[in-house]
């Protein structure tokens, strides 16, 4: 579990956690796999060699692993002297590390594998340092700077959206872009690894992705068979860590994804007077099962579109039950929230929060979510929202 945490650790510095569901991007995919650098040698020596520039002399350094998700081990230690220090050592393939420095606040992740690595570190900022040397390390550089490049995409267009004077139109086309621009950035760790198969990175990340409750497991199972073998066997850790993500792929219970075309998965469910409401018993043309919660601030958003549409609608056939992932202790929100948002439909939640058995059999893994079936139940569109999701009601129900 330690490669997870470094994972942890850079989505809490990236700007997508401030705006909540994490600079320009400079380097060439192409020259990254073109000028790939030696990943090994035969002694299997690594040296890193640190810059840090207003670090005061005599401070220690530590390379720090994480085991199991909680043990730190400190498996190597310098000293800076004239703002610089050195770690030299042996290791077998790549494992992630933490750097770290007494009197410095935070740290960042390095690569250490064979070769030689160079980093610049940034005392004020120091999970922002740079990193440079080997191919592992330079894939992981390519990737944070990537992922960037989408937040600050979608911050941009946040920014006109927030800002904006336009019409509705105009309001619903940047809407529509900037949930384009969620979509990508939710799948792009996916795509990252099928781009970089020849990666140990590509391997951590995936556990990494594998790790979080509701992943793609469509998306996960592809990225893992595009991994080379020979990353996978690499050696012990790479090994584990495979056969880890296998088997969060193998026991996933979401397995049979929906699809458009199938029979939609029947639940019962209570809502909020207790009694069971069941999918199979709601007559509509059209039904819409929405899965939300008072807590999620894109569902708050898009209700009032759901509202309209209920409104437009119903007297023409359209259903709508909402299925909110609220956590146990969560059940008076929601019914603030179904009053304050009127969503005067059929409303219901087991309190289960992601745990929710209606949300795992509709392989759900993040929200807003919706699934259109038709009047036998079956399933004629799914994901839609906004502007995209009221052209195809009027499309059905006009």
């Amino acid at each position: 579990m330690g490669e997870v945490i470094f994972l942890i650790y850079f989505c809490k510095n990236l700007k997508h956690l401030q705006m909540k569901t994490q600079i320009i991007s400079i380097l060439v995919i192409a020259l990254l796999l073109g000028c790939k650098p030696s990943t090994s040698n035969s002694e299997g020596t690594y040296e890193v060699f640190v810059k840090a520039d207003g670090v005061y002399d005599g401070l220690r350094a530590y390379l720090i692993k994480t085991e199991n998700g909680r043990n730190k081990i400190k498996t190597d230690t310098a000293i800076v002297f004239n703002g610089a220090f050195r770690f030299k050592g042996q290791i077998k393939g790549a494992e992630m590390r933490a750097l770290t420095i007494d009197g410095v606040r935070g740290q960042t992740s390095v690569f250490i594998e064979p070769g030689k690595i160079n980093i610049e570190i940034y005392k004020d900022s120091i999970h922002k340092s740079k990193v440079e040397g080997t191919y592992n390390n330079e894939v992981f550089n390519d990737y944070k700077n990537k992922y960037q490049e989408k937040i600050e995409a979608i911050e941009a267009v946040k920014a006109v959206f927030l800002s904006s004077e336009k019409d509705s139109e105009g309001l619903k086309a940047l809407q529509k872009k900037g949930d384009s621009l969620r979509a990508q950035l939710k799948n792009f760790g996916y795509e990252f690894i099928q781009e970089n198969n020849d990666s140990d990175f590509s391997l951590f990340i995936l556990e990494g992705l594998t790790s979080q409750k509701g992943f793609d497991l469509e998306l996960a199972s592809k990225a893992y068979k595009s991994i080379e073998t020979s990353i996978k066997t690499k050696n012990e850790t790479n090994q584990l860590i495979s056969n880890r993500i296998k088997e969060k792929i193998e026991s996933n219970p979401n397995k049979s994804k929906i699809k458009i075309g199938m029979k939609a998965p029947d639940f019962t469910a209570p809502n909020p007077q207790g009694e069971q409401i069941t999918l199979s018993k709601i007559n509509g043309k059209v039904i819409i099962v929405d899965f939300w919660a008072s807590w999620c601030k894109p569902c708050r958003i898009e209700n009032p579109n759901l509202v309209k549409l209920y409104d437009t609608y119903h007297s023409k056939g359209l259903e709508i039950i909402s299925v909110s992932l609220e956590r146990g202790d969560q059940k008076a929100f929601w019914i603030e929230a179904i009053k304050k948002d009127q969503l005067s439909w059929y409303n219901v939640s087991n309190l289960k929060f992601w745990q929710d058995p209606i949300a795992q059999a509709y392989s759900v893994n993040s929200i807003p979510a919706t699934f259109i079936l038709d009047e036998n139940g079956t399933v004629i569109a799914e994901r839609l929202r906004g502007a995209e999701l009221e052209a195809k009601i009027k499309s059905l129900l006009e």
